[in-house]
């Protein structure tokens, strides 16, 4: 996994041109394996804090936002760069992938250079403003490691995204499984041993990804690619950032609005029904992203094989390889989700284990249930995305996302101050409506994108 040559790259961007079916199978089913990695890590970690009691869980889920919010802007920036990369590749222009993944890496070093101190500065307002009230001690020392390690936590995206713009589906896997070990093994050390407690864990994270991150970094300075970016004597170029841009910037806005939009719903929660119900609202849905990545796969593999098919004007073929393995994918994710609501009471026994966190476990079986009903509308949300953001519509997929949390503050408005039940049920509705409009925005994308290109029915002499 970690050796590669020459040939090796030009036959994966070979596969992405003439199979692209072929090549999102190929793609989807080992970053599947390496997001379920991630997944079975976020729930490790909770576990582990689960031993320190019911707060420690509040702590993870009111920063969790935040820490997604840094994964965002690195992911929608990485989306950005491997579209951009993508298009360039189907169109055979290699010097204008290099330059695009080039301003892609320098483009986030300089937004998480310039972000990090200012979140440092202003942790304490940010998450007095988030409802932290009595956990706010142990938030700001828990979110210090995540804001000193933003860079690397952004850069992380941006990495990820470059190498599956090439096809490099083992050396994207390799990357994300790396950082997901090690912070596995790390976990135990920083929290336990070195009496870290729940701060522990992200001091965890940050140094996985750090190391992480330096495997792909070694691949592009041993010149391994078939994507070569450089910074030496490196100059922003206004034309090629607008590039990344068109289809980074919405992606960024939909990732972090969604994360801070989580942040003003977890102020719901924790101000109604207190710091124990944000626990069980958050560590419950870790199972729920954990059935949806068959979809989240999918369409991460989707990106840059569609976006390269369209590039090259081939509508049907890309069509056709979407519709089949979306079909599959939802039947895929609604078996998961009818296997997650029969074992539901098994599944939350690793977040209610300890004598601290004993009394939530009937709560936390219930809402995994009420969870499971939106879980295929979940699913399509990001295979909707994943059509738009592939014919640089993208702007389309942040509105649309705009539109459904929008929906959920709504929602939260008037069943939070009713119990945390109605606010469940209020998250599947919202669900329901806004994975239906994605997926549906998607695909009227796509006709009428595919309508421009249609070749024109000759007018018949005296006709009409």
């Amino acid at each position: 996994m970690f050796k590669r040559a020459v040939g090796d790259a030009e036959r994966d961007v070979a596969l992405m041109m003439e199979n692209p079916g072929k090549a999102v199978r190929l793609m989807a089913i080992p970053v599947g394996f390496a997001l379920l990695i991630a997944q079975i890590n976020s729930f490790v970690d909770a576990a582990w804090c689960a031993t320190l009691g019911s707060d420690a869980l509040a702590v993870i889920g009111l920063c969790s936002a935040l820490y997604l919010i840094l994964v965002g802007v690195g992911t929608g920036i990485g989306v950005g760069g491997s579209t951009a990369v993508a298009r360039r590749l189907g169109l055979d222009d290699r010097e204008g992938a290099d330059s695009r993944a080039s301003h892609a890496i320098a483009l986030i070093l300089t937004v998480s250079l310039v972000l990090a101190p200012v979140l440092l500065i202003l942790r304490g307002p940010l998450l007095s403003v988030m409802g932290a009230g009595v956990l706010l001690d142990g938030a700001s020392e828990y979110v210090i490691p995540m804001f000193l390690g933003s860079p690397m936590i952004m850069l992380s995206g941006v990495i990820a995204g470059l190498l599956r713009a090439e096809n490099a589906v083992r050396r994207s896997v390799a990357v994300l499984v790396t950082g997901s070990v090690l912070n596995l093994m790390l976990d135990p050390v920083f929290i336990f041993y070195f009496g870290m407690g729940v701060t522990g864990s992200t001091v965890a994270t940050v140094l996985a990804t750090t190391a992480a991150n330096s495997v792909g970094v070694y691949w592009y300075l041993k010149k391994k690619m078939y994507v070569r970016p450089s910074l030496r004597g490196f100059r922003f170029r206004k034309d090629i950032l607008d590039d990344i841009l068109y289809v980074g910037t919405p992606q960024v806005t939909e990732l972090v609005f969604i994360n801070a939009v989580n942040i003003v719903l977890n102020w719901f929660v924790i101000s109604n029904v207190g710091p124990d119900g944000l626990a069980i609202y958050t560590a419950s849905f870790i199972f729920i992203n954990m059935a949806a990545i068959p979809a989240t796969a999918v369409a991460t593999a989707l990106v840059p094989i569609c976006s390269a098919a369209f590039a090259r004007r081939e509508h049907d073929r890309a069509w056709d390889v979407y519709r089949r393995i979306v079909r599959i994918t939802i039947l895929l994710v609604i078996l998961l989700g009818i296997g997650v609501f029969i074992g539901a009471g098994y599944l939350v026994t690793a977040f209610t284990h300890s004598q601290g966190s004993a009394g939530l476990r009937p709560e936390m079986v219930r809402a995994l249930r009420i969870y499971c009903m939106c879980l295929p509308f979940w699913g399509i949300i990001p295979l909707g995305s994943a059509m738009l953001q592939s014919l640089r519509k993208a702007q389309k997929s942040a509105l649309s996302a705009v539109i459904r949390n929008l929906l959920l503050i709504a929602f939260y408005f008037f069943t939070s101050p009713i119990s945390l039940e109605a606010i469940l049920w209020s998250f599947v509705a919202a669900e329901v409506i806004g994975g239906t409009m994605m997926y549906l925005w998607g695909v009227w994308a796509f006709r009428s994108e595919r309508s421009r290109y249609l070749p024109r029915e000759p007018v018949s002499p005296g006709a009409s």
